[in-house]
């Protein structure tokens, strides 16, 4: 019997000025996690957005669900032939609760214009048991944790009331998770595929794929390059299929060189505070990458935007001799060197419909300007610069920002915080949603420049970031620093148990909050 769920026959499609998927053939099994793998820009999205029927393929495309085949280029024939997508960003309103999140994308429960709130708010609750990760369907979902998000937009995907969900293909699903949460939502994974429900796992991280896929498919220039079992092969056999190259270990130290102690110090922060960051202090030492680490609460989230005077914080800085005190501001970062790097799935990274050589000229609109005005020759001759020293592909600064992969994104979002030649960096999960050989090229850049005199602090929820490029990490924990690592000391493990840590309790708290000691 064909147990084949999903089939994809020759699947093309072709955009005015590039070809982004070849002849992709693609099997998916009843039941099976398989797993979609490849480099940004190697064809995951338009895939994806073909399945969805967010984008129309070429002709001789063909697209079968259970046998059945699909209609491509219809979003509504998706919905009824059971495909479910589950995108990074999770598409849920903040100020409401599951219970409305899910309503308001498959439907509420009631006749005439009346919602039956007793009997909706039963069929979330079965829809989020099924999901297996409990969550309070009243609290807001900008209060939730991450992995209670996710299992709300599972739940919402998983719904029947369109028709019997097949295959749900989750998109980077763990890219805002902190580790501990990782693993359950593994948890959730492997529970539906046990259920049946056959799931298309689109990661960036080769440890989780390894660890929940039974199959992976290679995508590499818009071609499949095969469909692989994923028993008995490792991290660094998938990344040699991913990239077409051998490449070292994810994390490697390797090359590395020591930062001596006596260095210069370049920045220092005293009694910085924001909501959830309690009062720390930090040193940047001359050549150095200072990383931060921390799970989600513990003030690390914080900790980048507040150094940068874009978020609310108070602290004294000291830079280049100077030292101000008080309520940060974008203004005072910039009179100390310091420039902030976003994450390219940040709204405020970049202008997404302005193109590279726009958005780089953004940055220092005096590097493009001449007598007031923009000199299109100028941003362009400028962003091509940039685009050479920091290898965007393509390597056209007309193109528009939107349209690159999310490691060249990252690459322009570097541009704009570079342009201004700031004497320290600050990047915020710098390989968010990057694939291995541009987060490698991401770890060489910010090293190179600390070596040759910008150094950065690199704020991550990626240990692999932490462990490829920082020379010392601060791990935060409740607003607090509880340790700091450095050299050989900077391992995941090292990490992970720094994170674990709780804050002690101090002597007698117990007792004023009506506890015993």
């Amino acid at each position: 019997m064909d147990d084949v769920r999903l089939r994809l026959s020759g699947v093309s499609k072709t955009f005015p000025a590039q070809r982004a998927l070849s002849d992709v053939d693609l099997e998916v099994r009843a039941g099976e996690v398989h797993a979609l793998v490849g480099e940004n820009g190697s064809g995951k999205s338009t895939l994806i957005k073909v399945l969805s029927g967010f984008h129309r393929p070429d002709p001789g495309s063909r697209i079968e669900v259970d046998g059945v085949g699909l209609d491509p280029g219809n979003p509504a024939g998706s919905l009824a032939a059971g495909l479910r997508f589950v995108h990074q960003d999770l598409g849920l309103v903040d100020e409401l609760g599951a219970a409305e999140n899910v309503g308001l994308s498959a439907g509420f429960e009631g006749k005439l214009g009346r919602i039956a709130w007793r009997a909706h708010r039963a069929r979330v609750r079965d829809l989020l048991a099924r999901v297996g990760v409990p969550v309070d369907i009243d609290r807001p979902a900008g209060r939730l944790a991450a992995v209670e998000r996710s299992a709300v937009a599972i739940a919402r995907a998983l719904d029947d009331r369109h028709g019997t969900p097949k295959v749900l293909v989750l998109d980077e699903p763990t890219a805002a998770l902190p580790p501990a949460e990782v693993d359950r939502l593994m948890q959730v994974v492997r529970g539906l595929r046990d259920r049946g429900v056959s799931i298309i796992y689109v990661s960036h991280r080769l440890g989780e794929v390894l660890g929940v896929a039974d199959r992976l498919t290679v995508l590499r220039d818009g071609r499949s390059l095969g469909t692989f079992s994923t028993e008995g092969m490792d991290e660094a056999a998938l990344a040699e299929l991913i990239v077409g190259r051998e490449v070292s270990e994810v994390g490697d130290r390797a090359g590395l060189t020591p930062v001596p102690p006596d260095a210069r110090p370049v920045l220092s922060v005293g009694d910085l505070r924001t909501d959830l960051v309690r009062g720390i202090d930090l040193t940047l030492r001359e050549g150095e990458v200072l990383g931060v680490a921390g799970i989600a609460g513990s003030g690390r989230e914080d900790l980048a935007e507040a150094l940068a005077g874009a978020a609310p914080a108070t602290m004294a800085l000291t830079a280049g001799g100077v030292t101000t005190t008080g309520q940060a501001s974008v203004a005072r970062a910039r009179q100390h060197g310091l420039a902030l790097v976003l994450p390219n799935s940040h709204p405020a990274c970049a202008v997404r419909e302005q193109s590279v050589a726009e958005n780089i000229g953004l940055a220092r609109p005096t590097a493009v300007a001449r007598r007031g005005w923009v000199s299109r020759r100028r941003e362009h001759a400028v962003a091509r610069e940039w685009i050479e020293r920091l290898g965007v592909s393509p390597r056209d600064p007309a193109r528009p920002y939107g349209l690159l992969s999310g490691g060249n994104k990252q690459k322009v979002s570097l541009a704009r915080g570079l342009i201004g030649a700031p004497e320290v960096l600050v990047l915020d999960d710098p390989t968010s949603g990057v694939d291995i050989g541009a987060r490698q090229s991401i770890y060489a850049l910010v090293r190179g420049l600390a070596a040759s005199g910008t150094p950065s602090v690199v704020c991550s929820s990626d240990l692999d970031d932490l462990v490829g490029m920082a020379d010392r990490v601060l791990v935060l924990v409740d607003g607090e620093v509880v340790e700091e690592l450095e050299g050989e000391d900077v391992t995941e493990a090292r990490l992970l148990a720094a994170m674990a840590r709780r804050r002690p309790v101090p002597v007698g708290a117990l007792a004023e909050m009506g506890g015993e000691r």
